[in-house]
């Protein structure tokens, strides 16, 4: 967290944990790390942000999805009319299934 902190990083995280919780964020984190070779420890802070910003626009932009019927996710976003695969869940039906 320090190092976080020296370098304006904000942490968050959930209050209790549900592994539900984040799953769509951290299945895109796995998809860029292993898709992208973002996995390495790259020490040139501004390389690390250009690759980082051209892997994102790559998933947002060019790499279709299955869940999305092969579309890409800013093309989803952009005609609302299209059908999908949505991986939310109801939060009260998860909380309820924890009790």
């Amino acid at each position: 967290t320090g190092f976080a902190q020296d370098h304006g990083i904000v942490m968050s995280m959930t209050e209790k944990y549900d592994p539900y919780e984040n799953a769509v964020a951290e299945r895109i984190n796995r998809t860029l790390k292993y898709e992208y070779d973002l996995k390495r420890t790259i020490k040139n802070t501004n390389l690390a942000k250009k690759m980082v910003k051209r892997a994102v626009e790559i998933y947002n932009n060019k790499r279709p999805h299955f869940s999305l019927k092969l579309n890409t996710p800013n093309f989803v976003h952009l005609n609302r009319n299209i059908e999908y695969h949505s991986y939310k869940r109801n939060k009260q039906n998860l909380e309820l299934l924890t009790i």
